[in-house]
Order: C-alpha cells, then structure tokens, then sequence
C-alpha cells in the first residue's frame, strides 16, 4: 500500500490526479485505508496535519466524503442515486467532493447504469471516485473503462508484524497476528483480544516446558480446555500457530527464515534434540487433526489426540 500511496501523493502533487479510480485486491491489502488516505491528502492539501479530519474520514463523518457499502448482498441503484442527489446540492464545506464505493463487483447492473451515467455528468471538476473491488473479473466492464485501474498485493507477514510493532505491540503477538489476519486493522484488535493473548501465552508454555518431565501434557493441556474449546474458529487457529512453530524446527534445521524469532534458542535446542523425521511425524499429526475439524470431528477429542502426539514426540 506503501507504494501506491506514493503514487497518489505525486499526483496530487503535481495536479494530475484522475477523477475515477478502480482499486483492487485481496481482503486486507488495505483498499479502505489507501481510500481514507487519498481522501485525506485532497481535502487537506497545503494544509498542517489535521487528526481531526483524519477520524471523521475514517469514521465516514465528513460531509465532503460518502462512503458507500452493498445494502445487504448487493449494491442498489437506490445507493446510487443517493450519492447522485447528495452531490447535486451545494456542499456543507467548500473544497473537493469525494464518493468511495466499497465491493464494486457487486453492483446490480441498474446501479451499475445510473453509477455510469453520473460519472459521465459530473457536478464539478472537484469529484474524485474511488471503486474498490476484492475480484477485479467480476467488475462490470464498462466500469473498468472508464477507471484508472491499480492493484493492491496482500500484505505479507513480516511487513504487518513490523507495522504493529510500530504500533506499539509486543513481539510475540507482532508476530502471529498477520498468520491469521492480514488486514491491518483486524489485526490490531486481535492483539488486544484477551483469548489471544491467552492463546499465544500458551503456545509458548507448551514451548518453554517441553523438557520439563515433571508435566504431563495430557494433563498440562487439559487444563486449559477452556481457552481453546471455546469454538472450532479459535481451536483451528491454536492448531495453524502451534503447528508453524515446529515447521520452524525444520526450518532452523535448513537455515531458513523462522517465524517464531522470539522463541529462537527454543527452537535451537528442540531442533538438535530430535530426529527430521520425527518432527515430521508430529507436523504431519497436527495436520491431520486440522483437516478433520473441516468434517466436523469433536474438538475436546481432538485435543485430547493432540496432547497424547505431543507428550509421545517429546
């Protein structure tokens, strides 16, 4: 997204900036915030910086600015007219009027005509557009057309690790957030989720006592059934994080990159205390168990298999 803001910051810039943008990408590229950004940059050209204007963009609470979502499964051509009607009156604040159209592949084809026809009459010469579209293929040609494309790249992992620790958040929720989220926003509110912070906490019990012979994992495991049982959604992303970290053992063993950095001389001493096939065996074990939650297999069993795989393998 950084590369893109840049792109909209030298337009801006240098005056030549179009009025239709069509932006695409994956969920949680950051289409919404590139959107709130370029907003932000034309309504306060030349300006010092302004948090105010920044919440009430992001909020959707600026006159100058309407933000428009499918109304149930689709975008309607009520919408539409809308947006139509609201720019045809005089604005509240002088200065640039913008519309952002979120999911623009699914705009019916009556709104999709009366979207056309007000892109081709515009108000004045100070509306800007921008149409966001998680599936390019399934935006209306005739849209396409008349748009200046650009395509978001899904955030990677280690990018948005880095992003929220700049944010403020500590390492090791940094660093697994972005394996279940890449969307920058989502991921902020994980970390402040309790159960995950829990859930990482636990991950790295498992880890830091996985030579202590005084426990016993059955019965260690056990007892925090109440932290993962809570619904299949957050047992499966226990499963995904416990299982990227013994594909780190393997990883560490290859020399390449790990994810858990901050469990590093963890990782060092597992590794050179097992076999490659025996922490095989145990990844390949835990995927097993994940693919069975797509069929629905009872989760308590589940993790009771999984404690009795783990106290062998140990």
């Amino acid at each position: 997204m950084k590369r893109a803001l840049h792109f909209f910051e030298q337009a801006i810039k240098k005056n030549r900036l179009s009025h239709l943008y069509l932006i695409s990408g994956p969920s949680g590229s950051g289409k919404v915030k590139l959107a709130d950004e370029v907003s932000y940059l034309i309504l306060n050209q030349n300006k010092p910086e302004n948090k105010h204007l920044r919440h009430q963009i992001k909020q959707h609470l600026h006159s100058n600015v309407m933000f428009i979502e499918p109304d149930g499964l689709t975008l309607k051509k009520e919408q539409i007219i809308a947006l139509q009607q609201e720019f045809s009156k005089t604005g509240l604040v002088k200065g640039p009027r913008i519309y952002v159209i979120n999911h623009v592949e699914k705009m019916s084809q009556s709104a999709a005509n009366s979207l056309l026809k007000f892109m081709e009459e515009p108000q004045n010469h100070e509306v800007y557009g921008f149409l966001l579209t998680d599936n390019l293929q399934d935006v209306i040609q005739t849209i396409k057309s008349r748009s200046q494309m650009l395509h978001l790249t899904e955030v990677d992992e280690l990018t948005l690790k880095e992003t929220l620790i700049e944010q403020g958040l500590e390492e090791d929720v940094a660093t697994l957030a972005p394996y279940l989220t890449k969307d920058l926003e989502k991921a902020l509110l994980l970390a402040e989720d309790p159960n995950f912070i829990a859930m990482v906490e636990f991950i790295e019990e498992i880890v830091k006592n996985w030579n202590n012979r005084n426990i016993s994992f059955p019965v260690f495991i056990h007892k925090k059934v109440g932290l993962v049982l809570q619904d299949r959604d957050i047992f499966q992303n226990f499963l995904e994080l416990l299982l990227l970290y013994f594909v780190d053992l393997i990883h560490y063993r290859a020399n390449q990159p790990i994810t858990y950095v901050y469990l590093k001389e963890y990782i060092q001493k597992q590794s050179d205390q097992m076999k490659v096939n025996e922490i095989n065996e145990l990844i390949e074990a835990i995927q097993t168990i994940i693919k069975k939650q797509t069929y629905f297999i009872n989760t308590e069993l589940a993790l009771d298999e999984l404690s009795y795989t783990l106290e062998k393998k140990r």
